[in-house]
């Protein structure tokens, strides 16, 4: 667990942000030079820019894939200074993601040494690791063009749930630009002109009329405004507005079908900017595997996305799992709780031991 932390605090360190991408290509140097140094075989994907990493007992078929990312999201300096206090790691990436890219690097690294001392290698090993570098943006450069190429028969997303938290489902995303138009005006004569935003708050104020339903668990499609623009002077009436919303939806909803209604119900233009998938595991032996590794786990579902849908989409039977880390992801408080990485280690290896018993025994 020592070497986890300290490693986990190494990648911290670096700036791996989309805002400093040369940061990323520094931290997936620091990632290959670990498997370097421990004699790991692995293989470089880099794809319009985006670093991926792949370490694998054979060239594309393995029984289990741990998948992680390095990149992170922004904030301040102080962040990327990692430390620890009342048992938790504290710094930007600490629980989203990087503490699951050195716990995949170290879980490999003592397996194949065990293998090792048996007289086997790389090729017995029953999992691989799969480190990519733009979830935050998407993952379409890292995990989507990586997962092409390998066949895992079951993935573990670390990068979300908790250690009694597997995650078998997450909602899907729908993010929708909003324009509403006006006429310009001097700001002393409002009178003369038609103010776009107040346009623009009219058509928001109807979508959110599509988002009334209410329940505890919140397994229902919700809508974020999440970015306005508009305005181009405090003197006069502005004649555009744009909005970006951010929605969040289950398998209930027929989500072109929304689209639809919502573009009737409003006055401006309503666009899709981007639509990704719902994760589903789907079934399969090894998931009911890893739900008996302990009386505490439960199945569950995330509000969240990652990169986990496109597990979904290649047909591969997956989980979410993780950590506990207080739901600190991308705030200021962003911690991973250490004795949650120990139970998390020890259940991951305990898996992969009975995984290697079915294929190679």
């Amino acid at each position: 667990m020592q070497e986890i932390v300290a490693l986990t605090q190494d990648l911290i360190r670096f700036r791996s942000t989309h805002a400093e991408p040369q940061y990323i290509q520094e931290c997936a140097a620091y990632v290959a030079s670990y498997l370097d140094a421990n004699g790991i075989a692995y293989r470089r994907i880099d794809y319009q820019g985006t670093p991926s990493i792949l370490a694998l007992p054979n060239e594309r078929f393995v029984p289990v894939l741990l998948m992680s990312h390095i990149d992170v999201v922004d904030g301040p300096e102080a962040l990327f200074e990692p430390y620890i206090r009342d048992g938790k790691l504290y710094g930007r990436g600490s629980i989203d993601d990087k503490y699951a890219v050195a716990l995949s690097l170290v879980l490999m690294k003592r397996y194949l040494e065990r293998l090792r001392g048996q007289g086997k290698d790389q090729s017995d090993l029953p999992f691989g690791i799969l480190i990519t570098g733009d979830e935050e943006i998407g993952g379409h450069n890292g995990a989507e063009k990586a997962l092409e190429q390998i066949d895992p028969e079951f993935c573990i997303a670390l990068d979300g749930g908790r250690v009694d938290k597997v995650v078998v489902k997450e909602k899907g995303l729908l993010t929708l630009g909003l324009v509403s138009r006006g006429r310009a005006a001097h700001g002393a004569r409002p009178w003369l002109g038609e103010n776009a935003i107040e346009n623009l708050f009219e058509d928001y104020r109807r979508i959110k009329g599509f988002f009334r339903e209410t329940a505890g668990d919140h397994w229902h499609r919700t809508l974020n405004l999440s970015i306005i623009r508009a305005g181009r002077s405090f003197n006069q009436v502005p004649d555009r507005a744009e909005a970006t919303l951010d929605i969040r939806y289950t398998e209930k909803d027929d989500i072109d079908r929304l689209v639809e209604e919502m573009r009737k119900a409003v006055s401006g233009e309503l666009t899709v900017l981007a639509r990704e998938p719902m994760f589903t595991s789907g079934q399969c032996p090894y998931l009911s595997l890893l739900l008996e590794l302990s009386d505490t786990i439960r199945s569950g579902v995330e509000h969240g996305a990652s990169d986990a849908r496109f597990v979904s989409d290649y047909g591969i039977c997956g989980v979410v799992w993780g950590a506990d880390g207080d739901d600190s992801a991308h705030t200021a408080h962003e911690h991973v709780t250490i004795d949650s990485l120990t139970r998390l280690y020890d259940l991951l290896e305990e898996f992969l031991k009975k995984v290697e018993k079915v294929h190679y025994c």
